[in-house]
């Protein structure tokens, strides 16, 4: 019984020394040593961008925001207005690819926004999100219209399924397709 504990001893310490002496290596590595003949790969740099992280959780939360903004603009653009397509530049601008704006601008009735009086979009509802590349998301959601009665409130006159696209352009997010299923 002694020589199975002293074996176990002698292999915890040689565990121990072994790795004092990667912790090490990796100190000196990581501390902008150029020790070549080291054992240790060198550390990956802490800003490295691994999908499933924090990286993704905070362009996802930009990405909502933005959707969610865009969502609220909609009750401003009234379709059937004589300046709509002024209307339209001006209040999607930041929300929207330059594609899509000119699109919407030339066919009015492609845009979203208010073609009644009653009810109007209100919000969108994010339903789903997915990251489809390093530059692209898609996500499904509800286009909430209230009337005066529903307005303020977490009731909804119609619910109207969307699809929309987010791809990074020009430095930022932008919706690059949003479709409706009426």
């Amino acid at each position: 019984m002694k020589h199975i504990l002293l074996a176990i001893t002698l292999l915890a310490i040689v565990s121990l020394a072994a790795c004092s002496i990667q912790v090490s290596a990796l100190n000196q590595t990581t501390a902008g040593n150029t020790a070549t003949d080291s054992p240790v790969a060198p550390a990956l740099p802490i800003a490295t961008s691994i999908p499933g992280t924090a990286n993704d959780a905070a362009e996802e939360a930009e990405i909502k925001e933005l959707v969610e903004n865009f969502g609220t603009r909609l009750q401003m653009v009234s379709l059937l207005a004589p300046d709509a397509a002024q209307v339209i530049q001006k209040q999607y601008s930041e929300f929207v690819s330059p594609a899509l704006l000119e699109a919407w601008v030339n066919d009015i009735s492609k845009a979203p926004g208010r073609m009644v009086s009653s009810p109007w979009p209100d919000r969108i509802e994010i339903t789903a999100l997915s990251r489809e590349g390093p530059e692209k998301y898609e996500m499904t959601g509800i286009l909430v219209e209230v009337t005066s009665t529903e307005a303020g409130t977490d009731e909804a006159a119609a619910k109207i399924p969307i699809h929309i696209v987010v791809r990074r352009e020009q430095g930022g997010w932008l919706i690059t397709e949003y479709a409706e299923e009426r």
